[in-house]
């Protein structure tokens, strides 16, 4: 039955200009949003979208013999190379990159299709600045009311979904199509009466593409482009390791990171900047840099290209935490940052490194002395250290601090939704990422997946309270009232309120924060959040930049207003904190947990996203024993629009 759809599916025959005009609207506008390629893959479109693609070489691909048989009939040597892969399974014989163009309208319907596993795959053999245009049906289609049990249909957010958090939405066309009623009664007419309701829909989808009514749409034609986080990944770390001088956050002359870069705007017009060292001494900064990178080391997407550079840093806090000053003046901030830093260092490094961050552990608070957000950092690291500890003794003694740590931090969820520590700023965007992050890393480490509610709770608040509709996160949500108030003063030349700003680093604690709840085994929901997130950073801001490119320093600009403000006076810098989020992000998306969910449950919450194994334990004599290794207490058996 499978094969006889397929085949039949290759070329469709002659239809009435009801049920003609939605076939020519999705190829082309398909065509249209592709335009001259160098190589382009068909996965499985009707014959007549694969003849018509304007490209050097063309590669099509089936899901059966008979169907690519069929369709070499058909195609001839109009197509270069003929595949075929099993629906269910598809591994794509294609190498890495391979097309600079994808073009897919059909098959995304057809529920005997892995579409997860297909995405996943089309995102790997198209090249980074290539594109994939694919089509879906919506609820709204006519087709669904007699063959909605037979084919898939979208609402838009799931199409978007099918996106996230791999690729960027670039493009789309809405198409309309008539009510059932009227669709059905209209193909009973003569062709001659159906002409005029099919200009009317050529208007309608014009009218609902221009003024985004996606949820009037039958059809979604949807492009999209690889979102090129390695690219980005190795730029970021570029940055941080390069020297001041060079614009980047390496001090040669001390052989460490500095807190942070500001910059003067020399032209508004064309904005360009001129950057230089920020010299004020707030160097917790450093330690969530460290961390970032720390975490990048122990990926699989680590090279040894900084190693020096990063055994220097940690040696320089090695330093600080051996003469007392981490314990005098570094606050949870950066003392769970640096305890992170030097598990893993620990991991990735040497052993002993693994003394400094128990060292850090033991100089920490009890949790029940946790009242700052940022004192579920602490959490955060002490997670980490049992993750790779060898000593028992310690691994109980983190244990049981965790357990602790997970019910304080727990106990501080509010009726609201959000974490209220004792604070002034406790219900601050990046405040409640912090607690979520340390909230989440014990509930791995712990197993107590009980509490994972809790982390849907202040999840689902950020993202209906929060997130704007480009995506971008507000620092604070705040009282209509208070609103008005302040928006009278910014009127009067005052500075504007701090829920004016939107941060690029408040888009990464984000997804940092979905990376960790995931990796505990959360199974809500985010990858769309996140796409968003990210997709601000990248040009769906309020200045219409990428901002990595906007700032010219390989990580993103700092801020920029709701009004498209970059030049508010205590905001023209970046800080060396920023730069560590956004490579933990940059790595937990290439090397984390976003999978899909049905993968997601099978593995369970593993802690592979930093690349953390807890294989690290060590006999009586040092050496490492795979046999005798304790199961870390991560893995659980049960397993923007236009």
């Amino acid at each position: 039955m499978r094969n006889n759809v397929l085949e039949r599916w290759v070329q469709q025959p002659p239809a009435e200009p009801n049920v003609q005009y939605l076939r020519d609207a999705e190829r082309i506008h398909a065509w249209e949003q592709l335009g001259e390629r160098d190589a382009v893959l068909d996965v499985a479109s009707e014959a007549n979208v694969t003849k018509g693609l304007e490209a050097d070489s063309v590669t099509r691909l089936d899901f059966s013999a008979a169907s690519i048989d069929h369709a070499r009939d058909i195609l001839g040597d109009t197509v270069e190379r003929y595949e075929w892969v099993e629906p269910g399974e598809p591994a794509l014989p294609f190498e890495d990159d391979a097309f600079d163009a994808v073009v897919s309208i059909g098959p995304y319907d057809w529920k005997f299709l892995d579409i997860e596993a297909m995405t996943a795959e089309l995102r790997r053999v198209t090249a980074s600045d290539g594109k994939f245009v694919f089509s879906v049906p919506t609820p709204r289609s006519p087709y669904s009311v007699r063959n909605g049990n037979e084919f898939r249909y979208f609402e838009p957010s799931e199409a978007r979904g099918l996106l996230s958090p791999d690729w960027a939405l670039v493009d789309y066309d809405l198409v309309f199509q008539y009510p059932f009623y009227t669709h059905y009664g209209l193909n009973c007419v003569p062709d001659r009466l159906q002409e005029p309701f099919v200009s009317a829909a050529w208007t309608l989808t014009d009218y609902l593409t221009e003024y985004d009514r996606w949820d009037d749409a039958a059809y979604l034609v949807l492009g999209a482009q690889p979102m090129g986080y390695a690219e980005y990944l190795d730029d970021a770390l570029d940055c941080l390791f390069r020297p001041v001088s060079e614009n980047g956050f390496w001090s040669t002359d001390e052989g460490k990171i500095i807190r942070a870069l500001e910059y003067d705007v020399e032209s508004r017009d064309e904005p360009s900047f001129s950057w230089s060292r920020e010299h004020h001494n707030e160097w917790r900064y450093a330690p969530f840099a460290l961390m970032g990178a720390m975490q990048w080391r122990a990926s699989g997407e680590a090279s040894d290209a900084y190693d020096a550079k990063l055994r220097a840093e940690l040696e320089h806090f090695r330093g600080l935490v051996e003469d007392g000053t981490i314990e005098r003046e570094m606050p949870s901030y950066g003392v769970g940052p640096l305890t992170e830093s030097f598990a893993l260092a620990a991991d990735v490094y040497d052993e002993a490194y693994e003394d400094v961050a128990y060292t850090l552990y033991e100089d920490s608070p009890d949790p029940e002395a946790f009242t700052e957000a940022e004192d579920a950092l602490l959490a955060y690291g002490w997670a980490t250290l049992a993750d790779v500890t060898a000593d028992d003794d310690h691994y109980d003694e983190l244990e049981g601090a965790l357990d602790d740590a997970l019910w304080a931090i727990n106990d501080r969820i509010s009726a609201e939704g959000l974490f209220a520590f004792d604070g002034g700023t406790t219900r601050r965007h990046q405040n409640q990422m912090y607690a979520l992050w340390g909230l989440c890393r014990a509930i791995e480490a712990t197993d107590r997946p009980g509490y994972l509610s809790s982390a849907e709770q202040v999840l689902d608040y950020t993202v209906e309270h929060r997130m704007r509709e480009n995506g971008a996160f507000v620092w604070e949500d705040v009282s209509r009232t208070r609103e008005l108030k302040r928006e009278a003063a910014k009127r009067a030349g005052f500075r504007p309120p701090h829920w004016d700003f939107l941060y690029a680093c408040h888009q990464t604690f984000f997804v940092n924060a979905v990376a960790t709840y995931y990796a505990a085994g959360g199974e809500n929901d985010y990858d769309e959040e996140v796409r968003r997130a990210m997709e601000w950073i990248y040009g769906a801001n309020e200045l219409d930049a990428d901002l990595v490119e906007f700032s010219g320093l390989g990580v993103p600009m700092r801020q920029c207003t709701v009004d498209g403000r970059i030049d508010v006076a205590d905001q023209t810098y970046k800080g060396a904190y920023e730069v560590g989020s956004y490579l933990m992000a940059l790595t937990n998306l290439l090397d984390g947990p976003f999978e899909p969910l049905g993968e997601r449950r099978e593995r369970g919450a593993l802690a592979g996203h930093r690349g953390r194994t807890g294989e690290r334990a060590r006999t009586s004599e040092g050496k490492t024993n795979s046999s005798e290794t304790r199961q870390p207490a991560s893995v659980r058996p049960d397993g923007g629009e236009r």
